[in-house]
């Protein structure tokens, strides 16, 4: 009987961790810690972010709390704008206000989100938080049933704070003009995924998605044992390692959705390769060295 119960317990485990209702934690350089789902292929933070540092430190400026009350953090976390939210580049995927190794999701990835939940015009229904204590009634459509908990963090605007309990609008990192960019919106009275495109420097919340994994199949994956400059970088990167390895090895290149690029072979712990053929944007570097995977990531110019 012990042992029907150990392995029962061992399935419902499983079918928990399977199913999202487990969930891993990331902690910000703040130390604030945010719980994740898994959608799909993807995994985004369940909370909007309250980060008021980059991962390196660095203050971010252009960061509030609404309606400028520290007392709505805890629940709705911070609004930003979208210079600040990509640390004032505008690569697509960039890591922005991000935790390392997560980065602000494309337009391509919020629609991916949206295409597996059954379409834009349920989506948002899957990706509220339920009932009327936050969102206001009648939160249409709402169940949740992603796991993602969307809150009514409401904005800013040109000129003052507004749509609490209303609007959830989360930023995208793909910019369509100098001043304008994507980014989604769900509201207290449908179920939809919603589309826009409009001004930059409005403050929005910002969810975060995780780099892709790639190689899910390898074993151990050891990361910071790869130096990578410059960073940006437009024609060629150093590499240095600080692993002793058998040369020549492997060097796989990636984009931030997991797509291979190329490969590249270096002969030494300090090498240089050319990158002008890779496309703008976040790029993942894998080596293999000695069954071991070693990875970073650089942003090309």
């Amino acid at each position: 009987m012990k042992i029907f119960y150990r392995q029962l317990t061992l399935v419902v485990v499983f079918l928990f961790i399977a199913t999202g209702i487990f969930s891993q934690t990331v902690t910000d350089f703040d130390g604030n810690v945010y719980n994740t789902v898994s959608i799909g292929e993807q995994t985004w933070l369940k909370e909007n972010l309250k980060s008021l540092h980059y991962s390196d430190g660095t203050t971010i400026t252009e960061v509030w709390a609404y309606d400028d009350d520290e007392g709505n953090v805890d629940t709705y976390g911070r609004l930003y704008t979208w210079n600040a939210t990509m640390n004032y580049n505008t690569i697509e995927g960039a890591q922005g206000v991000c935790p390392d190794d997560w980065h602000v999701p494309t337009d391509a990835e919020w629609t991916e989100l949206g295409t597996y939940l059954g379409g834009d015009n349920v989506a948002g229904g899957k990706l509220k938080s339920t009932g009327t204590e936050l969102w206001q009634a009648p939160n249409t459509g709402a169940t949740n049933e992603s796991g993602f908990t969307a809150l009514p963090a409401g904005e800013y605007d040109d000129t003052h704070y507004w749509l609490l309990g209303e609007y959830s609008l989360m930023w995208s990192s793909t910019e369509t003009s100098g001043t304008y960019c994507k980014y989604r919106y769900l509201s207290y009275d449908d179920a939809e995924l919603h589309t826009y495109n409009y001004y930059k420097d409005f403050r929005y919340s910002v969810r975060c998605i995780k780099d892709a994994s790639i190689g899910i199949e390898e074993q151990g994956v050891i990361e910071k044992n790869i130096k990578i400059f410059p960073n940006p970088a437009k024609k060629n990167i150093s590499i240095q390692l600080s692993e002793q390895a058998d040369f020549p090895l492997n060097v796989n290149f990636y984009d931030i959705s997991g797509k291979f690029l190329k490969t590249s072979s270096i002969k030494s712990n300090n090498a240089e390769i050319d990158v002008s053929c890779l496309p703008v944007g976040v790029i993942i570097l894998k080596i293999y060295i000695t069954g071991e995977i070693f990875t970073e990531k650089f942003i090309k110019n």
